[in-house]
């Protein structure tokens, strides 16, 4: 495929067609040490931490904050403490060259589908946005 055919893959495809399914995430209550479980257990490198009042997302702990709180107690130290990033909302109907783009603007690597208040469809996060180019570019001749 020719770069203007990845471009127009990019600009015709919706978020919703290349987002993740589903959120691993966890409450602000929640320790370091769960974190490290559940990206282990999920093989992911990020977990969406909720406030356990309003049930709003906090914000993201990457693979990252963990190792970062390593020499503390992963086993007493609040997953609320270790987020990094907050959570950023994208429509689903946004194209993934605009994901992309905003992405790479505001510097993030993952954006949570759907809208503030509402239970997020999914996640879009900067390796679905590869893997999907990573398999336009796999189609060319």
């Amino acid at each position: 495929m020719e770069a203007s055919g990845i471009e127009t893959a990019l600009s015709s495809a919706t978020v919703r067609d290349v987002m993740s399914p589903g959120i691993v995430a966890l409450s602000g209550e929640a320790t370091v040490g769960a974190c490290a479980e559940a990206m282990h257990g999920r093989r992911t490198h990020a977990v969406l931490i909720i406030d356990p009042s309003s049930r709003e997302p906090l914000g993201w702990v990457f693979h990252r904050d963990v190792l970062g709180h390593i020499r503390e107690d992963p086993l007493t130290t609040l997953a609320s403490a270790a987020v990094s990033h907050e959570a950023v909302w994208i429509d689903p109907m946004s194209s993934v060259e605009e994901a992309a783009q905003r992405m790479q603007d505001e510097d993030l690597t993952h954006l949570l589908v759907g809208s503030p208040g509402a239970i997020a469809e999914g996640v879009l996060s900067s390796w679905d946005v590869v893997g999907f180019y990573a398999r336009r570019v796999g189609t060319r001749g």
